[in-house]
This record gives structure tokens, sequence and C-alpha cells, in this order.
């Protein structure tokens, strides 16, 4: 208790606070300062961004002023516009004298009366016409006469209306024309100053605009509300969307082939982040926005990786357009079988192909010495095969070919192969190339991987007797291969064999290897093997005896992109794998943590094994495929796309039942290598002056090319049929059509051996199909792509037969059709019917007769060059056309007919002479070209033999 006797003692209300007031309101000072600078600019960096994004565009818009400025002030421009300038004014005192001000003005009064007579005229025309509707009425209830003269006396009134309105527009537009005539050196030289400052005038209005009206700061933002996402990444990116960028740097550029990616996905409508992915609705910081902090799932996507996002929404199969390296991917996964491993949404669904060959043939097709060191070391053998290495030991190797062999169909009675001279192989050697293998084989040991397997070393591995059995009839062998078959009797089929065994054969070496053997008949090593195969999954690409049934033995990739980081094993490797994409941890980014994970797994599969201690049968199994960089980023990019997840219908591009035919048709084109041998688009050029020309290049030289056009082109100065010499300065882009990779084979043959020119010797090569659809029939197409005949008797190369299942021909029947909007699969015929003709021949008796009296004649002479029937041409076979019997199952009576006006249009280049002129053949059939066309077309769809 205080009390007055102790003077250290105060009351409470005496003490001083100051201090400590002082103190909180420095913090308090501080504080709201921290919160001011916190929330104006630490959380709103994208202020900063659209300021400097503005000053650039500032910046540019003077920069191009200045341009325009300097080029404005050159001499040349200078004199040129100075020398307008006197023009102008020259015309201004022309059109001022009095004489022209006179007519000027008085013809400008006229015509603001006639204009006002004009529609006074209209306005009576029209009230005349809608109470004559109303008398006509009325008339027609009553008969009353006096009805009946008002109703004339309308008509008339708008008959004179609309007499007099004629006449007057007809004088009003000769005085405007006038008008402008007498005014028209002025308008032409102020329209020739304008071209000199119209750039000028462009720029400095726009910079006094941006003067005026600076834009304000704001958040940009759209709302996909679907998908409960607010994408406000174009508040930093605010010139994304701006045709012409005003700096290459990031955030301030604008996005590259705008036309492609945003004329297509809008901002407004898809945002950024269905392609970009990141934390769209952040705006406090650049890895916040961009999702690169922890565990965040979906971070940003940059340059190629974005493409992974493209199939989200294309999932039907369709190839769009600014996603290259994501559909190269797609097609690697496909050729490389990975889905015989792991299940795949989308991927072997067809029934009718095995990623590899059936090994129940093998003590038939194959060497015993071969099979081991094959399964050893598959590259060492073939460089370019898809065939992986699985790393396996020389035991491991021989254990898995014991069980191959034991549980293999029994050996048949093949026989040996005979000794060949020198007559043989040469006539072996044209075989193959005549029957069209090159256009999917190489027998060049260090060429590029191709379609099918190179034959370079097939001597050392296939025993001549099964091949001779196999290119006889491939199917009857293994009825999923994609192999066609090429009608040889056994003769040239022994030939052909005999030749690729003698050329890619090593002489003795094969009998001199096969000793020891015995081991492939083995128990226990076939037991070894069983597990083995068993472990690496050989059954997902080959049919294996006693293996049916099995499951695939890899983990599912349908949403591997969107599989959780945590569940990928680094092993003791994470910190190397993670540090060479630049992270720390996985959590930090966890979608290149991933795309960094399944790099590393493709580049050495079973590298996360290292430094540790495992069972064998524990160990990683996967086998390296010896990709190259693009292969590996490629398959990332793809396997990136593939998520878990399910998007609003309205952002999926469904395809229309057309477009899914034609992706169908793609897609088998592709599995069979159409291409190989025909060529199914044309090429295409874009020149400068925007000038793009459509048709095929005959001539490649140094400086320019040969290009023969297939459409009329006025700006060339070109008719469709010629050829234009085109000099590679001009050339901006060239679109390369593909396929009919072994015509210039066969072109290049014929031009050395025969002394053909290049378009003569074109007739020998599979033909184009560019237009097909509208040429042919669908029935009969399916038809031939079933049981494919000789069409063309005289080409090198043969349709062979695929033996398709009658789904795959009729998707290639429709694939054509659908791309050239003809009808299908049903197409009514009149031609051909009883009723139709009739009703010619009533109109024209001996309709036909007349067409059979031309076509037989001298003066058209068809079979002179088609076939009929058993009846072959004379003369030489560069010459000949095909079957005439044919056209009225084959062909399209509508394309027959436009085919005999002008064959020109339909394939330039072609020897086919147009026949039907004016004033041609009038003895045989009088009247105008198409109706003689329209008459030998109908006799065409009824020739008989």
């Amino acid at each position: 208790m205080l009390t007055s006797k102790n003077p250290r003692s105060t009351k409470e209300e005496d003490k001083s606070y100051l201090k400590i007031f002082v103190a909180v309101s420095f913090i308090l000072v501080a504080v709201t300062a921290w919160v001011i600078v916190n929330e104006t600019v630490d959380r709103r960096p994208w202020k900063e961004y659209q300021k400097q994004f503005y000053r650039l565009e500032c910046e540019k818009i003077k920069e191009n002023y200045q341009k325009e400025l300097a080029v404005f002030e050159s001499p040349d421009i200078q004199k040129k516009y100075g020398e307008t300038k006197k023009n102008l004014e020259r015309a201004w005192e022309d059109f001022k004298k009095p004489a022209i001000q006179d007519e000027y003005h008085k013809l400008s009064e006229e015509i603001r009366k006639g204009t006002v007579e004009l529609e006074t005229l209209k306005f009576r025309g029209i009230v005349a016409r809608n109470e004559g509707m109303e008398k006509e009425y009325l008339y027609g209830m009553t008969q009353d006469e006096r009805i009946k003269r008002e109703l004339e006396e309308l008509e008339a009134t708008a008959k004179e209306c609309a007499v007099r309105t004629k006449d007057l527009e007809g004088k009003i537009s000769l005085m405007k024309a006038r008008l402008e005539e007498l005014k028209s050196k002025v308008d032409a030289c102020t329209e020739e100053i304008e071209t000199y400052t119209s750039g000028l005038e462009k720029y400095r209005a726009q910079l006094k605009a941006f003067q005026k009206t600076r834009p304000s700061l704001q958040v940009y933002q759209t709302s996909l509300e679907d998908l409960n996402v607010v994408d406000r990444c174009m508040s930093c990116h605010v010139g994304i969307n701006k045709t012409e960028a005003v700096s290459a740097e990031q955030p301030y550029a604008s996005h590259p082939d705008q036309k492609l990616y945003l004329g297509n996905h809008p901002p407004e409508r898809f945002g950024c982040v269905l392609c970009h992915d990141g934390q769209a609705s952040a705006t406090s910081s650049v890895e916040k926005a961009h999702g690169e902090v922890e565990y965040w799932l979906t971070p940003l996507n940059e340059g190629t990786y974005a493409q992974a996002s493209c199939i989200r929404c294309h999932k039907e199969g369709r190839e769009v357009k600014g996603g290259d390296v994501l559909w190269r991917g797609k097609r690697l996964f496909d050729e490389l079988g990975c889905y015989g491993c792991h299940d795949t949404a989308g991927f072997g669904e067809d029934k009718h192909r095995m990623i590899g060959p059936s090994l129940r043939h093998i003590k038939n097709k194959v060497d015993e010495a071969w099979i081991t060191a094959w399964i050893k070391d598959p590259k060492g053998f073939r460089p370019t095969t898809l065939m992986p290495d699985f790393r396996l030991s020389e035991e491991e190797s021989q254990a898995i070919a014991a069980y191959l062999w034991q549980h293999a169909d029994e050996k048949g009675a093949y026989e040996e192969m005979p000794a060949f001279d020198e007559a043989q192989l040469s006539q072996g050697d044209f075989l193959f190339e005549q029957v069209g293998c090159m256009a999917c084989h190489t027998y060049d040991k260090d060429a590029a991987r191709g379609f099918a397997p190179n034959l370079g070393r097939i001597g050392e591995k296939m025993k001549y007797g099964y091949l001779v059995e196999w290119i006889m009839n491939p199917k009857g062998k293994e009825p999923l291969t994609r192999m066609p078959g090429f009608r040889l009797d056994r003769e040239k089929a022994s030939l052909v064999a005999g030749y690729l065994i003698n050329k890619t054969g090593t002489g003795n070496a094969k009998e001199e290897s096969i000793t020891n053997m015995a081991w492939l008949e083995d128990k226990e090593k076939s037991r070894t093997g069983e597990a083995l195969i068993k472990r690496y999954g050989c059954f997902g690409c080959h049919e294996i005896k006693g293996m049916e049934g099995q499951s695939k033995i890899g983990t599912e990739l349908s949403a591997i992109g969107s599989k959780p980081v945590h569940l990928f094993d680094f092993g003791f490797l994470e910190k190397k794998v993670l540090g060479e994409a630049g992270l720390r941890h996985a959590a930090e980014n966890v979608g290149k943590a991933r795309q960094a994970w399944l790099q590393a797994k493709l580049h050495d599969p079973r590298q996360f094994d290292e430094g540790k201690y495992k069972k064998p049968e524990d160990r990683l199994k996967m086998p390296a495929f010896g990709l190259h960089e693009e292969e590996r980023e490629a398959l990332v990019v793809f396997l990136t796309g593939l998520r878990e997840e399910k998007l609003p219908e309205k952002y999926l591009a469904r395809l229309t039942e057309k477009e899914r035919a034609i992706v169908e048709g793609k897609r088998l084109i592709g599995k069979y290598n159409c291409l190989g041998c025909h060529q199914v688009d044309l090429d295409r050029l874009r020149l400068a002056g925007d000038i793009e020309v459509t048709g095929m290049v005959k001539l490649e030289e140094d400086a320019s090319v040969y290009f023969q056009l297939w459409e009329d082109n006025e700006r060339l100065g070109h008719k469709a049929g010629e050829t234009a010499l085109i000099e590679n300065e001009q050339i901006i882009e060239r679109k390369r059509a593909a396929g009919g990779d072994i015509a210039p084979e066969i072109i290049e043959y014929h031009v050395e051996n025969e002394g053909l020119v290049p378009e003569e010797a074109r007739v020998f090569a599979p033909p184009l199909l560019y237009g097909e659809g509208k040429k042919v029939q669908p029935e009969w197409l399916f038809g031939f792509l079933k049981e494919p005949f000789d069409l063309r008797p005289w080409l090198d190369v043969k349709m062979p037969t695929f033996g398709l299942p009658d789904a795959e021909a009729a998707g290639l029947a429709r694939f054509f059709a659908e791309r050239e909007d003809e009808a299908y699969p049903f197409e009514y015929i009149a031609e051909t019917k009883k009723e139709y003709l009739g009703a010619k021949e009533r109109r024209s008796p001996g309709y036909l007769g007349a067409a059979k009296r031309l076509f037989e004649s001298k003066d058209v002479n068809c079979i002179l060059c088609h076939v009929k029937g058993e009846t072959m041409p004379e003369g030489d076979k560069t010459g000949w056309a095909p079957d005439l019997l044919l056209a009225k199952r084959r062909l399209k009576p509508a394309w027959i007919k436009r085919w005999l006006l002008d064959p020109q249009s339909i394939q330039p280049g072609t020897k086919m002479p147009k026949f039907f002129r004016e004033g041609e053949f009038q003895d045989y059939i009088p009247g105008t070209p198409e109706e003689q066309a329209e008459v030998m077309k109908d006799y065409l769809m009824n020739l008989l033999e």
C-alpha cells in the first residue's frame, strides 16, 4: 500500500505511456505502409506488366511513325509527292473553271431533284400496286365493273411509274458518271497523295488516340463456368491477341500463329488455361499464376508441351494443325506397339492387326543360329527394327529361343534353294522391283526406317522354301499380316526369293554356324524361357503358342499425364533427374517432374534400379527402344496429354459422320501404306504476291521447278494442263503431297532404258487417286479392293491383293467418296435403265446407234487406245488406256461426261484428246459438244462386248 511517507511511490494515473504509444504508432504506420505496398505493388505485379506493355505499345507506334516519316522524307518519295501535289493543284484549277463549276453545280442540282422525284415515283408505284391487290381481291369477290375499271387504272399507274422510274434511274446514273468524270483528275491525284501520307496519318491518329485515352489498368478475365475456372492470364499477357507484337519478350509478346491457334480457340471462349494449364485465377505472382508452386497438379505447359493439351479436346483421331509433335508422338506410340504391354484407351482396337509377326512358324521360317542373336540384340542385326532391346544374356536368349522352337508348328516339307544363274537372279531383281516391293521395303542396310522391315540381311535369316511360300501367299502364313499378295506363281516367287537370299546372304556362313544346336530341344531351357516370356510380355506383340490369354505386363497409360508424381519411382536418381530439369524436388513443379521422369524412362528404362538390391524377378523389365531425342520428346508430349478427366461437351471437337469416315480412311491408308504407290493429293505452292497454285512438280532444278497446273490460274497466266517454270525465289511456301514414293524410280527406269520423256513414262507408275471419289462407283471400288485384278495391263506395278476385311474395304471406298462430297454407299445410275434409254430413243430415234457409229469411226476410233474386253489395242503399251467394258460398273456417268468434254481439266497431261468441239461430228450426232458427250456417255454406260 502506497503512503505519503514513501516518496518513490506515485499514483497510477501519473505514469507515462508515451514511449509505448510512440512505438505502437510507428509499428502501426509501418504495418499500414507495408499493407499498402503489398496490396498495390507486391500482390499486383500485373499492373507493372500492363504499364510496361502500354509503354512498349506507345514506343512501337512512335517507331512505326518514324519509319514511315523516314520513307516519306526520302528524296525519291518527296520528288514524287511534290509532282503529285502540283498535279493536284492543276487539277483543282481546271476543276474550278467557271464552265466546269457551272456544269458541276447544275448536274448536282439535277441529281438532287431527280432523286427526290425518283423517290416519289417509287412511292406512287408501291401505293398503286398495294391498292391494285386490294381492288383485285374485291373484284374477285363482287365482279363489279366499277372496281374493274379502278383496277385497270391502278395497273396503268403502276406500269407508268415503273417505266418512268427506270428511265429516271438511267438519267441519274449518266449524270453521276459525268459528275465523277468532271472531278476524276482531282480524285485520282488525291488518292495518289494519300498513298504517300496514309501511313503517317495512320500512326499519327493511333498516337493521338493513345495519348488522349490511355488504357486503364484492370484485371482481364474469362469465366469458364463449366470448368469452375476464372482465367486471368491476359491480365499479364495483355497483348497476347494483338496482331502486331510490341516485343518478343514475355509477357508482352503476341501469340504465335494467331490465325491457327486463337482463330480456332478465341480466348474469350476458351481462355488460356485449357491449352496451357497453370493456376489461371492467380494474379499475385508469376510463379503462382503459372502453377509453379508446390503440389499444384497442373503447372504451366510451355512451348512444345502445350501441344499435349490438343488431345484433351481432339480425341477422335483427326490430326489438327498446330499439334505436329503431339501427333508424331501418337503415331510413334502406335508404331512401337507400346500398347502391347500397356493398356491405353484408343489403342489396340484393330482386331485385324498384330504388332509383331507370329512366332508359330519359326521352325520353318528362320535359321536356327539366327534366333538367339536376334533375341539378344535385335538392332545389332537390323538397326532400324522396331523390336526393342531387352538386355538379355546369352543364356536368357537361348532359353527364350528354346521355348519358341519347341512350341512352334512342326517343320513342313519345304524345298531347298536351288542354284540360280545370273540370268535368273537378274530376272528376280526385275520382278522384285516390278511388282512394287520397293514401295514398302529396301535392302540398303544403311537406309532409314521405312514402312516395312529392311531386307538388307534377309538372306541370313529366312529359309528359302518358307520365303517362296510367304511371297506367294503371306496371309496363308499369317492372317493378320499387312503384307499383300502379288498373285505370283511359284516360278516367279522362287526367282524373287532366290534373288533376295543371294543378294543379302553370306554364302556358306549359315551352314557353318549350324552346330551344337541341340539346346533348342532342351526342356529345362524351355521352362526357363517360358518364365522369361511371361516376365517380359513377348506375347503382347507376337502370337506365341502356349501364351494365349495372358494379361499385359505393363502399367496402364490411359491417364499417365495426370498420374500423381509421388507414384513415379525415381529410385536413387531423383536428385539427378530433377536437377537436370531445374527442380529441387518433385512437388516444386509436378508437371516438369513428370516429364523429366518420362524422358529418363524412355532414354534408359532400367536406370531407376541403379544402386538397389532386387531379386531378378523384381527388377525393372521395360526394354530399350534406342529412341532419338526428338522421338523421346514427341512421346513425352503425347503421354503428357493422356489424362483422367472429362471435359464438358462444348469443348470437345466432335466429328461429323463425314469427318469420321475421312479419319478412318486415312488410318487405313497409313495402315496399308497406300501412299507407297499412290498419290492421293496434289502439290501446292504459295508464291510471292499471295498466288497459290495447285498441281504436280514435274522437274526440279537448282534454281527453279517445272510445275504442271491442275487448275486454271489467271494470276499466273497459265491454264490447267500447262507446265509453268517457277523460280525458287518466287516460292514462299511449298506443301508437297504425300505419296507416290515408288513413281520416281519407275519413271527414271523407263526414261533411261527406253528413252521416254517423263510424261510418257508416268503411265507405267501407279495411278494418281486425286478425285477418285468423283470418278468411280463405290460399289465397284469395294469389289476391286476385295479382289483386285489387272485393270491397267501395261503397268509395271500391279495392285496387290490385301485380303481386306469387308469393313476396311468399305471404309476406303467411303473415304474416297466422302472427301469428294459424293453419295455413299448407294447411287442410282439411271443411264443403265430401260426407262431412261427408252425415253432418249423416243426423243431421238437411233440415239445409241449414232453413238456407236462415232465410237467405231476413224474420226474417234476409241479402241485404237482403249482395251475392250479381250481385245487389246495395237501399238506401244505407253499409249494404252483402261478397259471400256468396265465403264458401266466402274465409272460415274457425270465423270464420264466431264472427261469426254475436257480431259485436261480432270487430269492435266493426259494423252486423251479433247474430241468434242463446236461444229465437230455433226454428221454423227448433231448438236453442241455437251449434247454429243451426253450421247457418248450413255453409250459407254451400255457398252457390250
